[in-house]
Formats: structure tokens, C-alpha cells, sequence
């Protein structure tokens, strides 16, 4: 999402609950509400002018109705009118895997907007695969180089003879910046054809290893199901997720794991290699409803790629949830 789509997904959305504000009016002029803060008046100028330039009147409107629809949910405020609303703003949180929070209403209520994405998180893949999240210090080194050595050398050298380079080192760990340049450029879109074999032994070398360095981390159920949480942000304060999906509008509260101890019954989760074209695994989570005694399963995969392009800084490992959130085990609307 775009940095002017997520400014006013945050600030708008925290507009919304503030029953005084009118989308036909609020941005017309200097911010005049005085519950709403941490929002300079720099920032409220750009939403000002980005609502009157229209081209973003669709995401106002929905940001809107998502702050409108929390404040009068039962599940949410309940119509009453908050004391103060606070954007947290850019501003880089000073701890490890916080509350994913952008909005704070009275001190109490933590909102995450979330429009068009089903990225859970985006670790390293050490603190992916060597912790299972539960710390994110382990990271800074290159994870092909670590997990894969000879089929990423062999991709390596087969993309540097293919595009004819000289003086390149005999790793792709020793790349300097400008060279790593000149194989982004070379090879910006899909593999050549012809390096097909060595693609192939890569991806499945990367997938299938990182599976089994996660597996061989979470090796208990209670490893599993714990993990499982901190794939979902579950935390042990409850917040909200207010956004919009391509299924529709998402209004959620993120349980906490009390809360999903009463409502699920854990049964198993599994994570396997996929073979996709890239590094790749899914993982699936299987519970059963304690109320309707029914079993219920979550999905999602990981992608292990880079993240500036091929040979391009170390990679990243981006979590998604394939499962829709209003279906996901742990989730529940408001």
C-alpha cells in the first residue's frame, strides 16, 4: 500500500470514531478536533489535500466507515464517544514483535488498519525457521548462503557465466553493492530457460531445508500451537483489525491466547515444502470449535525471497494468511 493510501487508512479510519467529525467537511480546513492526536499539522494539510484533489475519495469513504462501524459495534465502543484518539504515526516501535498497532483510542482500544494485504509479518528467515518468532536477533546473515550453500553457488555461477561478467567473486557472498546491481538488472524478470536445472535445485533446496529447520523447532504440539499464535499476532492484550479485504470489509477482534484456549481445541499444525516456482512452504492449522464441535482449519505460506531483487541484500521471509481473516481461527468479528 502506498504511503498516501496508508495515511489516510490510519487517520481517517481514527476520524470515523469521533462522532463531531462529517467526511463532507473535516478536511476542509485546519484539524479541529481536539481528540484526535499525534497527527502534526503538516500531516493533516496532506489529508487535506489529498481529499480535495478526489482521486482518494474511495479510501476516505471506506476509512471512514470503518472508524463509524468500531464506534458504534457492540463488539468496539458501543457509542460511546472516546476521550482521545491517537495515531501512532511512522515512528519504528522500540520492541520486538509489539501490538501491530496504528491507532490507540482512550489508552485502552489498540486498532491495526489492514486494507488489500494478507501479509501476517515479515521476519527474517532466521527468526522465521531457527526460532520459530520468538526472537527477531537472529537475522543479518544471507539465508540462501546458510541453508543452501551449494545450489545457491551453483545458481550463482551459472547467472554470472550466462551474463558474461568479469572479475565476479566465487560466491555471491562476497558481491560488492554495484555487482549485485549489475545481476538485478541482468536478471530483473523471470529465470532464463536455460538455467531451469539449476532454478529448480535451488528452490527445492531452500523450501525443503527451511521446512525442516522449522519443524525441527517446533517439535511438541505445544511448540506448535504456540507458534501458531505468533504466526496470528495473538498477544496477551486483545486489538482490533479494521480494513477492507477483496472479500469485503474486515472488522475484527484479534483474540488473546485465554481467549482462544475457551473457543478452540488445538489439534495439529503442519508445515511443508512447496513447489511453486520460488522457496516456498505452506503451513496449515487444524482446531476444533468448542461450541459447535467441528473441526476448522487455517492456511498460509511463506515466502522466501529477496526482497530488492535477485542477489540483492539477504532475503526475507513474508508470512500470508491464505485463509480469509473473518474465517481464520483466532479472529472473530465485532
Amino acid at each position: 500500500m502506498s504511503a498516501k493510501l496508508t495515511l489516510i487508512t490510519e487517520i481517517v479510519t481514527g476520524v470515523g470514531m469521533l462522532p463531531g467529525a462529517l467526511l463532507e467537511t473535516v478536511f476542509q480546513g485546519p484539524c479541529r478536533l481536539d481528540q484526535l492526536q499525534g497527527v502534526d499539522p503538516e500531516t493533516w494539510n496532506e489529508l487535506c489535500a489529498l481529499w480535495a484533489e478526489g482521486t482518494y475519495a474511495a479510501a476516505f469513504e471506506s476509512a471512514f466507515a470503518h472508524g463509524r462501524y468500531f464506534l458504534s459495534a457492540p463488539g468496539g465502543l458501543r457509542g460511546r464517544p472516546p476521550v482521545k484518539v491517537e495515531w501512532k504515526g511512522p515512528h519504528k516501535p522500540p520492541e520486538h514483535d509489539p501490538l501491530p498497532a496504528d491507532l490507540r483510542v482512550d489508552d485502552v482500544y489498540i486498532v491495526s488498519c489492514k486494507n488489500d494485504s494478507k501479509v501476517l509479518s515479515n521476519p527474517s528467515p532466521r527468526a522465521l525457521f531457527r526460532s520459530a518468532l520468538r526472537s527477531d536477533a537472529l537475522k543479518g546473515t544471507d539465508w540462501y548462503g546458510e541453508i543452501a550453500p551449494e545450489e545457491y553457488n551453483a545458481l550463482y555461477a551459472a547467472c554470472v557465466s550466462m551474463a558474461g561478467f568479469w572479475g565476479f567473486p566465487d560466491s555471491p557472498l562476497g558481491l560488492t553493492k554495484p555487482q549485485r546491481d549489475q545481476l538485478k538488472r541482468q536478471f530483473r524478470r523471470k529465470w532464463p530457460v536455460e538455467l531451469g536445472g539449476e532454478v529448480a535445485a535451488f528452490n527445492s533446496a531452500v523450501s525443503q531445508r527451511s521446512a525442516s529447520a522449522l519443524n525441527a523447532v517446533i517439535s511438541t504440539k505445544a511448540d506448535r500451537e504456540h507458534f501458531y499464535w505468533r504466526l496470528l499476532r495473538l498477544h496477551s492484550a486483545p486489538y482490533f483489525i479494521l480494513g477492507t479485504q477483496p472479500s469485503g470489509p474486515i472488522r475484527l477482534r484479534v483474540l488473546t491466547p485465554w481467549d482462544f484456549r475457551r473457543k478452540y481445541r488445538f489439534a495439529g499444525l503442519k508445515v511443508v515444502a512447496d513447489d511453486v516456482g520460488q522457496p516456498q512452504i505452506s503451513w496449515s492449522a487444524a482446531f476444533v470449535d468448542l461450541e459447535q464441535d467441528v473441526e476448522i482449519n487455517t492456511r498460509g505460506h511463506v515466502e522466501i525471497r529477496w526482497s530488492h531483487g535477485k542477489f540483492c541484500g539477504a532475503p526475507e521471509a513474508k508470512i500470508y494468511l491464505d485463509t480469509p481473516h473473518v474465517d481464520a481461527c483466532g479472529y472473530q468479528a465485532i
